[in-house]
Order: structure tokens, then C-alpha cells, then sequence
């Protein structure tokens, strides 16, 4: 018996076209195409398979951790010795409350103080010295860096840091972290700004001037993207937006005499991470890779083409109903980013949408983050997606497209001109209404919403966004500001309204279990997404028997479930015994849809329908809306 195995031999390499030509076989007539690849939001066709081809011409895989163009990573061995920086979201505004708090989560983990300055984003203050030691009190900025978003209306932030170093005797030369603004993305975000586009200029250049006199490490940026996440951007306007913003603020500050090696340490960026979890993974590296093609254009050495990413999970995929699956919505999204290699981390707790945040949901988001770093050692693996063919593939292509995206930003005029004309709010808005209606049409699938709602589920009332902005500001939009968005909200208040009401609907469940189940199951899921409550536990074996249990049923709304060809026998007498009540149909058999509703039927529910407009349609008939 020969012991020696030849794998190559025994196994010879698989061939494309054999393996096409056998999944083609497989679909039996279906189109390839349309069966096999995905479209994306970015414009990406997903294949269902990559190889080692689809990456051949691309340059940056072939590139180390802690090389330019840092796709695989700024620092793979202060990754290995410490992982990237667990960066809760802080947002009490007592701040020796705050500062016990801090304390308690620093020795549970937390290793970034991370906060916001602005009222429109339930911002933390400092107006002094004495209030900043009173955060801080025991705190060692050093061991625990600063990340904080600031605004271009709190010029005085740095002062009082400056202040304080000098006070404990810490180098503001050598301090890491960031206390950074994005006027940009306020400007988006509210409409308008307290100050004119001269006041913005030349406070944004006083500020990068006390930056690189006195501490040049300390990021004077955190253009945020969340902005334009929270109204439903795709991953590639959100990659093009914080770009083309980068470039606004490089243009001007460059022109002005600024060196852009000494600029480039100044900018961080947050980006969302949503749902998508190779697209996001994808995403981060991508924008490294756009960041360090910029720099260099900019004439930026490979050192200054690192960029500071912080990570943070979505807003706009959010529920309010079934809260807890937020819960592993987050955990894909924080896995995503810890993949993709941020360098900072915010878990948003998965009752952010709802409530102010209780000290069990800060623990659970924190410990979201601990698992990863602690149990599943990801921060022990330098860019553990390199060299995968689909991620490194995408990558490419976000990229691309990004860059082509704020290349026709830049041809209207920047970033701010951009917003100023409303192309950054209908591109936004285009995408976002593609992302509604997928929802609602259940294309994309939402657990405890739009797909297995629970109907014991209560509905908790969101909070509002706080918006800021004001009637006087010199400098406006004349569309005003981008607004926030979540993509569950339409099907969310439709299920509140109809299920305050409660309205009934019986299912008439025709013949065998074979013929009814599929449907009748698929039924109770389409109602209960608007919250309608369901009779189901009974089947009937005749049209007499399912009219008189209909009659004696005091429902407002009935639905036929059975097979295609039963109908045939069964909708003209039931719509007949039953009527006037609404009737309803599961399916869509096309050639007798015009029959069906002249016999009685009221609506026909089946796969391609839009859910939510059939169900607010069907909740109007039954005057509960």
C-alpha cells in the first residue's frame, strides 16, 4: 500500500469554467446572473466566488502590516502589545459623576476617554481648568488617551488643556489622542453654523497653529462620518464624504503656507461600521487606502500617509422593537471593525435608541469589545482579512469608487459647495430611499421587525436626535441639514398605531397541512410585521365549515391560505359567504388576480409584495389608521 500522499496528484487544482458549467447544471434553466450575484448599495456586483485573479492587478495586498499604504494596518506590533483602544462613549454631564464613572470603566477595561463637546450630540463640557481637573481627577492621560469630538464653536478646549498639562507637568509635545472638530460635518448635520465661512476659516487655521506649536501628535480632526450614516449613505459616499471634506480643510491650510507632513498627523476620521460584515471589514482598509493616495497627491511622505481610524457602530440599522437583537447587530459590526483595523473602538449600547444608557447596556457594549480583544485574541493577529480574495477584491473596488464619487465632488466645487447646492442631500436621499424600500419590501431582513416579530413585543418610543443650528447663523444651507434617519422607523409606527388597536385577522387554512402550511406560516409573519393579531389554530376541510367558523369569529379581516390550484374551487364561495368582511389572499397566481378581486378578493400577499404599503393599505380599509 503506498503511505505517500501526492495532493496535487490525487486532487489536480478545480478549473473555473468546470465548476461554472456545473453550477449553471445545478440552477436547471435559472439565470446565472441574476441567481449567483448580489448587488450592492455601492454599486458592487458581490460574485459567488473569488479567486486568485480577481486580485492579480492590485498593488496594496502585496504590502506588510505597517507599510504604506497602511491598508493591512498603521502598527502591527502596538497592535500585538496592546490592541486597538476600547473607547466607550461617555455622556454624563456631571463631571464628578463622569469621573467616577470613568475611573470604574477604566478598570473594567476601558482604555480611551471618548466623549463629545457639542449640545447635538449630547455633548460633555470643560469651561475650565478647575472643571477639566475635576474629569480628570486620578486619571492618567497618558496610559488612557483623550479622543474627544469637539466643535468649531469651543475654540477655547485646547486652551484649557494646554492649561492643565502645564499644571500636572504632562508634554503636551508628546500627548496622543485627539480633541478634534469637523465644522464640515456640523455644517451637514445642522443646517448651519454660528460663525461666517471667514470666521470658520480662520478659527479652524488658529487652531492647527496652537496644534503644531504645542502639540503636533494631539489630532486637531475627527471629521465624522456618522452624519451621513445616520441618513443612510452606502459605504462608498460614506468613504468619498469624510475625503472630500479631508481635502476641503488640506486644500485651504496647505495654500495657506502649511506643510503637509506636519498637517497629516492632525486628522483622524470615524467611520460607521454597519451590518454588511465584509463590506465594512473592506471598508476600513479602503479608506486607508484612498487616505494615503491622497496625502501623497498632496506631495505627503509615506510616513504622514497614516491615518488614525475610530470605529463605531450604526445608528440608522436600529430597532426599537425586539431591542436585544441590537445587541448581536452591534457584535457583527464591532467583529467587522476589529477585522478591518480600527484603531479605536465605540460600541453603541444596544438601548441607544430608546433610553438613556443604563449601566448594564455600557457594561454589555464594553464587554462586546472585551470578548473580541480578551477571548478571541483579534488583537493578537495583524490584519487577519489580508489575502482573502473577496475582501481584499471589494476593497479595491470601494476605493475606486469612492475615489471617483469625491472626484465629482470636487468638480462642483468641494465639499461644503456640494452642500450647499443639495448633491451630498439627493445623493443621500437616493440611497436611502433604496434602503427603505428594501426593508419594507423585506428584501432586507430585520429580526423582531420587518421579519419574526415578536407580537408580545411593546413598542418604546425613540428618542429624538437633538438638533442644533440656528435661525440667525450667517452661514446656512440653503437645503438645510441632512436629516437622520432610521431605516426600521416607517414599519416600526405603522406596528405602533395598528397594534394599539389591535385589530384581527383570521386565517381560512384550506385542506391538508401540505397545502395550507407554507403559506399560513408565511402569512402570520407578513401580519404580525404591522402588528396585527393573528387566529391560525384551526384548518378546515370544506368551504362550509371555514364560513361558519368565519361568521362566528369576530375578526375584522380574513386571509385564504392554501395551494394555487385549490383556489381555483375556493375563493369565489368563501369571498361569497364571508363578504363584506376584507378578504385576503396568500399568493399571487397572475392569470386570475383580475378574477380573484372580482370575486370578492381585497389584497393579494405574497414575496414581491411591499409589505409595509400592503399592510398600511390593509390597516386604512380597516379604519385603524
Amino acid at each position: 500500500m503506498d503511505m505517500n500522499l501526492n495532493l496535487l496528484k490525487d486532487f489536480p487544482a478545480p478549473n473555473w469554467d468546470e465548476w461554472k458549467a456545473l453550477v449553471v447544471e445545478s440552477l436547471k434553466g435559472g439565470d446565472y446572473d441574476k441567481l449567483m450575484k448580489t448587488r450592492t448599495y455601492e454599486g458592487i456586483t458581490l460574485e459567488p466566488i473569488y479567486r486568485k485573479e480577481d486580485i492579480q492587478n492590485l498593488d496594496f495586498p502585496k504590502s506588510d502590516p505597517g507599510q504604506a499604504p497602511y491598508v493591512r494596518g498603521n502598527d502591527p506590533q502596538k497592535l500585538i502589545d496592546q490592541g486597538w483602544y476600547v473607547a466607550q462613549k461617555q455622556t454624563e454631564k456631571d463631571l464628578t459623576k463622569l469621573n467616577k464613572i470613568l475611573k470604574d470603566e477604566l478598570n473594567r477595561g476601558l482604555s480611551m476617554i471618548n466623549f463629545c463637546m457639542s449640545a447635538c450630540c449630547d455633548g460633555i463640557v470643560f469651561k475650565s481648568v478647575e472643571e477639566l481637573e475635576t474629569l480628570l481627577d486620578g486619571i492618567d492621560i497618558n496610559a488612557a488617551p483623550l479622543f474627544i469630538q469637539s466643535s468649531i464653536s469651543s475654540p477655547q478646549s485646547f486652551d484649557i488643556l494646554l492649561q492643565y498639562l502645564k499644571k500636572h507637568g504632562i508634554s503636551a509635545a508628546e500627548l496622543q489622542g485627539a480633541l478634534g472638530f469637523d465644522p464640515i460635518g456640523e455644517l451637514a448635520g445642522q443646517g448651519s453654523l454660528p460663525l461666517n465661512p471667514e470666521e470658520m476659516w480662520q478659527r479652524i487655521e488658529d487652531e492647527v497653529n496652537a496644534r503644531l506649536e504645542h502639540a503636533p501628535k494631539f489630532k486637531a480632526f475627527v471629521i465624522d462620518s456618522s452624519v451621513y450614516e445616520n441618513a443612510g449613505a452606502s459605504a462608498v459616499q460614506e468613504l468619498a464624504l469624510v475625503l472630500a471634506s479631508a481635502i476641503s480643510y488640506l486644500k485651504k491650510l496647505v495654500a495657506d503656507g502649511k506643510d503637509i507632513n506636519a498637517l497629516a498627523p492632525l486628522f483622524s476620521v470615524k467611520l460607521s461600521l454597519g451590518s454588511n460584515f465584509f463590506m465594512e471589514i473592506a471598508k476600513i482598509r479602503a479608506f486607508r487606502l484612498l487616505w494615503a493616495e491622497m496625502i501623497k497627491a498632496f506631495g505627503g511622505n509615506e510616513l504622514s500617509q497614516k491615518v488614525w481610524i475610530h470605529g463605531r457602530t450604526a445608528d440608522f440599522n436600529k430597532s426599537v422593537y425586539d431591542l436585544y437583537v441590537n445587541m448581536l447587530r452591534t457584535t457583527t459590526e464591532s467583529f467587522s471593525g476589529v477585522i478591518g483595523g480600527v484603531d479605536s473602538l465605540e460600541v453603541t449600547p444596544f438601548d441607544n435608541v430608546v433610553a438613556k444608557n443604563t449601566e448594564f447596556s455600557r457594561r454589555m457594549a464594553r464587554n462586546q469589545q472585551l470578548i473580541l480583544k480578551e477571548e478571541s485574541n483579534f488583537a493578537k493577529v495583524a490584519d487577519p482579512a489580508g489575502g482573502s480574495y473577496y475582501i481584499e477584491s471589494i476593497t479595491a473596488q470601494l476605493a475606486d469608487l469612492a475615489w471617483k464619487l469625491m472626484q465629482e465632488i470636487e468638480a462642483n466645487g468641494g465639499m461644503i459647495a456640494a452642500l450647499q447646492s443639495g448633491m451630498i442631500h439627493d445623493i443621500l436621499a437616493d440611497t436611502a430611499k433604496a434602503r427603505i424600500d428594501a426593508v419594507n419590501k423585506r428584501r432586507d431582513v430585520f429580526v423582531g421587525v420587518n421579519m419574526y416579530a415578536n407580537p408580545d413585543d411593546k413598542y418604546l418610543q425613540p428618542l429624538k436626535m437633538h438638533k442644533c443650528g440656528c435661525q440667525d447663523c450667517a452661514f446656512k444651507l440653503d437645503r438645510g441639514p441632512i436629516q437622520p434617519l432610521r431605516v426600521l422607523a416607517q414599519v416600526e409606527e405603522l406596528r405602533a398605531e395598528v397594534s394599539a388597536k389591535a385589530p384581527k385577522i383570521m386565517l381560512l387554512n384550506m385542506g391538508e397541512v401540505g397545502e395550507y402550511k407554507a403559506r399560513a406560516d408565511f402569512s402570520l409573519g407578513f401580519f404580525q410585521m404591522a402588528g396585527f393579531e393573528i387566529i391560525s389554530d384551526k384548518a378546515f376541510k370544506t368551504v362550509e365549515e371555514a364560513v361558519a367558523a368565519a361568521k362566528a369569529a369576530k375578526v375584522d379581516a380574513f386571509c385564504i391560505c392554501s395551494t394555487d390550484d385549490n383556489y381555483e374551487q375556493l375563493v369565489a364561495p368563501l369571498c361569497a359567504g364571508v363578504k363584506p368582511a376584507i378578504m385576503i389572499l396568500a399568493g399571487y397566481p397572475k392569470d386570475k388576480v383580475a378574477e380573484y378581486q372580482e370575486s370578492g378578493i381585497d389584497f393579494f400577499i405574497h414575496i414581491r409584495a411591499n409589505a409595509y404599503e400592503t399592510l398600511y393599505e390593509l390597516a386604512k380599509k380597516m379604519e385603524v389608521i
